[in-house]
């Protein structure tokens, strides 16, 4: 015998229900939702936390105009007073851009439509928006990570002038000494891969004419015999001829920034580990004098971040993002999904104890109906045979009479 089914519909739905009827009823459980388009915004929300240096003074107009020097390029080219204002310049405007994008993509978060015709459980709503804000967590940083590819590939390739002087250097040389006629010259400028040993092979093949190039940045000075001729020092003769030049010394290294062909390309490589360090934070006074004269308490540290020690190029990708949260609150979806009813099948299962059961009283139940009509039958067949004897009879008779008659 066949297994009974049946259906069951059950109304007045709650989250505990329905997670009772959904571990009985997985295959066959139903809850149409009211609403089966439901924004993002009334159940999700999320937290991002970001790197401490974009919400730190470290990129503020104040901080940024201390660190301005009218003659940075009167320094070398790895000297971070060259550079560092246009650095900060840069991080600041990462970090900007970064938390537009963010919030961008927040906003696109919000404005999602979650569709669902069926009530989901909540590790189906947890997975639908997880893999969905995993997309656009995923797409969001390419809009700052190909512009600025394609920035580097064009500033590279149309061999760009930087007016710090830190990737070519244009100068007029005098044909001879005291004359009043030049030439006008666009010569590359060279990096030492290594500050403390100015290796003049090395230097050599590190040209901003074929590549981009850093070189780890700090505070350098000249004896009084260099600085008879400063200009042609620092932008000609340095570094074709470095190594003639023992009286180059470095007053101070500045731990995880750079100095390189381009501002971009040194704060790229830079780590900033002068900025979790006080003692550093507070050396920087006495190369920018200006720092004293600000507001800010720029010689607190930043606090320690899970991305320090990685650099710009690697922390980009990311957008200063350390920590991306979300949560999803399953009774707010509940709410807005709200089911009506919920209906499911059951399966009523025949026992063997049953069947037997079953079969008895149908035997019995035709017993009790034999018995009742079996007189009825009986009384039936004898009056139908016993008017097919008198017919005969009758028929024999007719048959005796006439053949007397014939006689």
């Amino acid at each position: 015998m066949n297994p009974q089914t049946r259906a069951i519909t059950l109304s007045n739905i709650t989250p505990s229900l329905y997670n009772q009827l959904r571990l009985k009823h997985p295959e066959t459980l139903s809850c149409p939702c009211t609403s089966t388009s439901i924004p993002y915004k009334t159940f999700v929300s999320n937290t991002i936390v970001y790197h401490p240096i974009c919400t730190s003074v470290f990129v503020s107009d104040e901080w940024i105009n201390a660190l301005y020097d009218l003659y940075s390029s009167s320094y070398l080219v790895m000297d971070f007073r060259t550079t560092a204002s246009s650095q900060f310049k840069f991080l600041a405007a990462f970090c900007s851009l970064s938390k537009t994008l963010i919030s961008q993509a927040l906003t696109d978060i919000d404005n999602s439509q979650l569709i669902t015709i069926q009530l989901l459980s909540e590790n189906e709503v947890q997975s639908e928006i997880s893999g969905n804000i995993e997309i656009i967590q995923s797409s969001t940083p390419s809009q700052l990570i190909r512009p600025l590819d394609f920035l580097h590939v064009t500033t590279q390739s149309i061999f760009f002038i930087s007016a710090l002087k830190t990737n070519f250097v244009v100068y007029i040389r005098l044909t001879v000494l005291f004359a009043s006629i030049g030439k006008f010259y666009v010569a590359p400028t060279y990096y030492s891969p290594d500050p403390n040993d100015f290796d003049e092979a090395a230097v050599q093949s590190a040209s901003c004419e074929l590549t981009s190039y850093v070189t780890p940045a700090g505070f350098f000075s000249l004896t009084p015999a260099d600085n008879i001729f400063p200009n042609a020092f620092i932008y000609e003769m340095w570094p074709y001829f470095s190594t003639a030049h023992k009286n180059l010394t470095i007053s101070s290294m500045i731990d995880g920034f750079f100095g390189g062909c381009t501002p971009l390309d040194a704060v790229l490589a830079s780590t900033f580990d002068c900025l979790y360090n006080q003692s550093c934070l507070e050396m920087l006074v006495d190369y920018f004098p200006q720092l004293s004269s600000t507001d800010l308490a720029w010689t607190n540290p930043l606090s320690v971040s899970s991305q320090k020690n990685q650099s710009l190029k690697n922390i980009l990708p990311k957008l200063f993002v350390e920590n991306w949260s979300t949560n999803i609150n399953y009774s707010k979806y509940f709410i807005q999904c709200a089911p009506v009813s919920c209906t499911y099948t059951e399966t009523d299962q025949i026992s063997l104890f049953y069947t037997i059961s079953l079969f008895l009283s149908i035997y019995g139940g035709l017993c009790i109906i034999l018995r009742s009509t079996a007189f009825f039958l009986i009384y039936i067949w004898m009056k139908l045979k016993r008017y097919t004897i008198n017919n005969n009879n009758n028929i024999n008779i007719g048959i005796y009479f006439e053949y007397n008659e014939k006689r």
